[in-house]
This record gives C-alpha cells, sequence and structure tokens, in this order.
C-alpha cells in the first residue's frame, strides 16, 4: 500500500515539475531537507516521506551513470533521509550498501549500514553488506571477518558466510568477492535500469577475474608478472584483451591485480 502511495506522489511532483516545465534532472537533484524538518513536516506520515525520497533516489540513480561528486553526495543525503524517516524501512539500507561504494561514499554507505543494525538486527544483509564494503573498498580484513561471522549468525544468511569469514585472514580474491556480492544484490533488484546498471558492473568483474586468472598463469609459466597486460596476448595466454563495458582501459597494478582507468562508473 505504502508503495503505490509513494508512486502516486511522484507522479504528482513529476506532473507539477512538467507543468511548470522545469526539468527533471533538476527536480530530481532539487536541494533536500535538513532530516529534522523532514521528519516535523510528515508528520504521522514519517513512512509515507521514506518511500518518496527512496523512490527520487532510485528514479534518479537509474537514469544516470557515472555519477558526479556532486551527485553522488546528493544520493547519499537522499538514502540517509530516507532510512532517518523510517529506520526500520529495509530499502534504504539495501540501496546504500550497494550503490554508494561504488561511487566513492564509503563512509556515508558506512554510516547508514550502521544504522541498520541497531534497528533491524535479525536482518543479516546489513553486516554483510557493512562486511564488503570493509573487504573490497577499505581491505580491512579483519573487520570485514566480524561482519561476516555476524551476518553468518542470523536468520537466512548463506551457508557459505561462516566459510567466508575463516578465509578473510588470508589476502585477495577482491574480484571474486565483488562477482559474489553483486549477484547477491541482483536477487533483490527488481527495477529495470538499477539492473541494467549491476549487470553492467558485475559482467566488468567477471573480465577482470578472467584477466586475473590469465596473469596467475603467466606468473606460474614465467615464475614473474607480466610488464603489461599486452603480454598475455603476445605470449598467447589469451587471444585478445577484452574492451571495458564502461569505455576505460584495463591495466595491470603493481600488486598484480586488473583494474580499469574507468574505475568502473
Amino acid at each position: 500500500m505504502r508503495l503505490i502511495i509513494g508512486l502516486i506522489c511522484i507522479f504528482i511532483s513529476l506532473w507539477i515539475n512538467a507543468t511548470l516545465k522545469s526539468n527533471f534532472r533538476q527536480w530530481a537533484l532539487s536541494p533536500l531537507p535538513r532530516p529534522e524538518v523532514a521528519r516535523l513536516l510528515s508528520g504521522e506520515f514519517t513512512a509515507l516521506g521514506s518511500d518518496y525520497f527512496l523512490m527520487k533516489a532510485a528514479i534518479f540513480y537509474g537514469g544516470e551513470e557515472g555519477l558526479t561528486k556532486a551527485e553522488s553526495l546528493w544520493l547519499s543525503k537522499a538514502l540517509y533521509l530516507t532510512s532517518y524517516l523510517d529506520p526500520y524501512y529495509f530499502e534504504p539500507y539495501w540501496m546504500a550498501g550497494s550503490i554508494l561504494p561504488w561511487e566513492g561514499r564509503i563512509q556515508e554507505a558506512k554510516n547508514i549500514l550502521k544504522q541498520g543494525l541497531i534497528y533491524l538486527p535479525q536482518n543479516w544483509q546489513i553486516p554483510f553488506y557493512l562486511g564488503f564494503v570493509s573487504f573490497y573498498f577499505e581491505k580491512n580484513y579483519k573487520e570485514a571477518a566480524r561482519y561476516f561471522l555476524r551476518a553468518s549468525k542470523l536468520p537466512g544468511a548463506p551457508s557459505y558466510l561462516p566459510l567466508l569469514a575463516a578465509r578473510l585472514a588470508v589476502k585477495g580474491n577482491e574480484t571474486k568477492m565483488a562477482i559474489i556480492f553483486l549477484q547477491e544484490q541482483l536477487k533483490r533488484f527488481k527495477d529495470i535500469k538499477i539492473r541494467t546498471q549491476l549487470e553492467k558492473r558485475l559482467n566488468t568483474l567477471k573480465i577482470i577475474l578472467f584477466l586475473e586468472e590469465a596473469v596467475k598463469k603467466y606468473q606460474q609459466r614465467y615464475r614473474r608478472l607480466p610488464s603489461d597486460l599486452n603480454e598475455l596476448v603476445d605470449k598467447k595466454i589469451i587471444p585478445a584483451l577484452p574492451l571495458d563495458p564502461y569505455g576505460g582501459r584495463f591495466y595491470l597494478t603493481k600488486e598484480g591485480r586488473v583494474w580499469s582507468t574507468s574505475n568502473l562508473r
């Protein structure tokens, strides 16, 4: 019911903006009220207000690719506002954990998710998201292991989480972990535009994993890292360098990891 009411509010807002000939992008990025003010204005309808700002954030993100710093900051504030108005609503935590870290808003994502630990303590996905952010973006393996272990003890958690937590003492496998994470998120996302962006990121990570496996084969054969990824082609380990779906160029880091100049954005 709250979803239907929220959609009605969105359509009314769009109609008003169309009538005033204002740009949809300007509407999507319009200034957000302070959380305390939004709660006061919402009165008894804080859940409805939470729906409104979440759908506004989802519509904006689903229509954009490669956010600017200002846009990613707006998105993080919108998701915080959504969770502030209804801290028992899981969707803003899910979006914060799935989107904000990839847009460079790591601390903002963690702040929102930590609130989720308080209000939704039985939801395994919230510590799972925190564990992934700690592992993949911060390389804080001990903290990640604690979050994954916490998630593994909650109802509905995947059976692989305890083993994953145990293996975090060993560095590496960041790409495989990111693929597992995105595959888990795609089980929940129904919005076609957002799914398209997540699937694009997932496919790019699979290409990166393919290249990292090729680098390992090169190391096993020549007892050293290749000077660059072109050597993988020259030595016929792979037939050609794949293209980055984001339009960037894949390269080899000093640590032997594969990444892209596009930063997957």
